[in-house]
């Protein structure tokens, strides 16, 4: 469970006490956006979940019934903000957080009210600032106070999720762009919690925008009943290069997530020369060695012939090969039938390869949001 110290009763004043010391050490990085923006709602055991997960986020506790105190300012002031900004924010009603026996829950130090809304920011998991809805504060009622007072309390994402259409939209312009295809497999999630989130807050400043595009959805591997559809999910990665069918270069075997690209679109293509360079994490296949209690790599897309065409690669000084390389028995974990690469282990050498993906390629990104 999360403690809050004295200092939580500092922050409740609201942003205005920021003003005399350095604001952007003191805002909540978010991210993670969506390039539509999104409202989404969560049950109690989501947000513990999202509190456990260490997670920076926006979250409002909302009123029992439809009060136009919070409706209004969703409605009016909310939503448009999250469009127009590509941020995720999410909503917990007030009933959530007492039990089937309706006894009161953990609150993670959220004041509660059955008639109106509760702002609470999370910073690592931790109760960051809360505002409770009070009707003679500008910033329930006028867009413009909103916008200036959620702005001195967060940087807005820096990895936005976009659906197919819009990844199609992307490939018909001639602006360049990174894309991360992702899915919620344990490879992507935790690539998601530990590198990336470690490596917007240490760039958000600079860093140019990563598109996601999580390939659990219809179209990709869904079919429209919701059920995984291989052929169509061999399709698209065929199609979008990230196997080696028509990615001879780059592609790996019959495509793999997560898998980075760097794009050149030249209004036409998909695949082939637009793809300017790639980077795989994680996905590495270990075989038993004749050796006791140790394995080798047998399968990465590191490998020593891709080595020399990846040109993130070329002064980088770390293991650029992986495939080849010894793992210990400790350095292990069983699944079902297979032994694979602890993947903290694993991204000791992902890491900083994808570091040097990402120090490279994204400065070269063109296509900017509009905000």
């Amino acid at each position: 469970m999360k403690r809050f110290g004295l200092a939580i009763m500092v922050l409740i004043l609201g942003a205005g006490t920021l003003s005399g010391c350095d604001v952007t050490a003191n805002k909540t990085a978010l991210i993670y956006g969506k390039y539509q923006g999104e409202l989404s709602a969560l049950t109690y055991e989501q947000l513990q979940n999202k509190i456990a997960g260490d997670d920076n986020f926006i979250v409002f506790q909302t009123p029992n019934s439809a009060c136009t105190c919070w409706t209004s300012f969703r409605d009016s002031i909310l939503q448009p903000y999250l469009e127009s900004n590509h941020i995720r924010v999410y909503t917990i009603a007030f009933a959530q957080f007492y039990d089937i026996n309706n006894v009161k829950r953990d609150t993670f130090g959220i004041t509660l009210s059955a008639s109106s809304q509760t702002l609470a920011i999370f910073k690592d998991g931790n109760l960051k600032l809360m505002r409770e809805y009070n009707s003679t504060h500008k910033i329930w009622s006028s867009a413009d106070s909103f916008l200036v007072y959620i702005n001195e309390l967060v940087i807005k994402p820096t990895i936005i999720d976009i659906d197919l259409a819009l990844l199609q939209t992307l490939y018909a312009q001639n602006n360049t762009f990174s894309i991360l295809y992702y899915d919620e497999g344990s490879e992507s999630t935790f690539l998601r919690r530990e590198f990336l989130k470690q490596y917007s807050l240490k760039n958000y400043l600079t860093m140019n925008t990563l598109y996601s595009l999580n390939t659990n959805i219809e179209g990709i591997k869904l079919d429209i009943a919701g059920e995984f559809d291989d052929e169509q999910w061999q399709t698209f990665k065929d199609s979008y290069g990230l196997s080696s069918l028509n990615n001879s270069l780059y592609g790996w075997g019959d495509g793999f997530v997560p898998t980075f690209q760097y794009i050149e679109p030249d209004g036409v293509n998909t695949n082939g020369e637009i793809i300017k360079t790639q980077a795989v994490y994680l996905n590495d296949v270990l075989t038993p060695t004749s050796a006791p209690d140790t394995y080798q790599v047998v399968e990465s897309f590191y490998s020593s012939a891709r080595s020399s065409v990846l040109s993130y690669l070329s002064s980088f000084e770390g293991t650029k090969v992986l495939e080849g390389l010894i793992v210990t028995g400790a350095d292990t974990q069983v699944i079902g039938t297979s032994t694979i690469w602890q993947q903290e282990k694993a991204a000791l050498y992902h890491d900083p390869i994808l570091k040097a993906f990402l120090d490279e390629r994204l400065p070269l990104v063109t296509h900017k949001l509009d905000v």
